[in-house]
């Protein structure tokens, strides 16, 4: 695999492209819809993007609408093994995180992009869901620990389908009300892991009521 360039945020044509051109053809074969985008912030809002995780499509249904801007994307990095795929998902904005191994040049990405003024988008889980039902999951800290050290708020998104997501089968994206730093306690003078853990836990909570109410518990 080609070392990612974390140096730099570069800027793509083909995130734009691949847009315009598939997303309709996704909210075709997916039923998509979309609910709460009036909750989708304006720009210029310091904010991450923190979605389930169901299936590999999530960046694509979280992105769909017009009003979603350009996402930069963590995924795994064994997705990036292959070099043309390595290719199209540096161009579409998805960059490299090694699991499990606390990868701070990916944090530190992280963090680069939302101080640069754009969004990043999460799956706080880590992994995708093995739940039969696809119920949410228990965050990791990443998204605590990119939001608290970039004093960023977090819209939770809810990726909701009744069991696996297949073609012609309904999915619904559920946008929540935005959750502020201050509500996640980062204005604490004294803050701790247990802090780190109870704040990724809130934004899970969040993507979890919102998947409850379009799927059922």
């Amino acid at each position: 695999m080609k070392e990612f360039d974390y140096s730099t945020v570069h800027h793509y044509k083909l995130y734009g492209f691949v847009k315009t051109v598939f997303t309709p053809l996704v909210k075709l074969v997916y039923k998509l819809e979309s609910k709460g985008t009036e909750n989708i912030p304006e720009k210029g809002t310091k904010y991450i993007v923190a979605i389930n995780h169901t299936c590999a499509l999530d960046p694509v249904f979280a992105a769909a609408p017009k009003n979603v801007p350009p996402l930069h994307f963590m995924g795994k990095a064994e997705l990036f093994k292959n070099p043309l795929a390595a290719w199209f998902l540096t161009h579409m904005y998805s960059f490299p995180v090694h699991r499990g191994k606390g990868d701070n040049a990916a944090i530190e990405y992280g963090e680069k992009i939302i101080n640069e003024g754009h969004v990043m988008a999460i799956c706080p889980e880590g992994r995708r869901v093995k739940d039969k039902d696809g119920k949410p999951q228990k965050a990791k800290a990443g998204v605590a620990l990119i939001a608290k050290a970039t004093n960023a708020s977090v819209l939770p998104v809810a990726i909701c389908s009744k069991g696996k997501i297949k073609p012609f089968k309904k999915v619904t994206v559920s946008y929540g009300k935005l959750i502020t730093p201050q509500e996640m306690g980062f204005d604490k003078e004294e803050f701790t892991r247990r802090d780190i853990s109870n704040a990724a836990g809130m934004v899970m909570d969040r993507i979890t009521e919102l998947w409850e109410a379009e799927v059922g518990e």
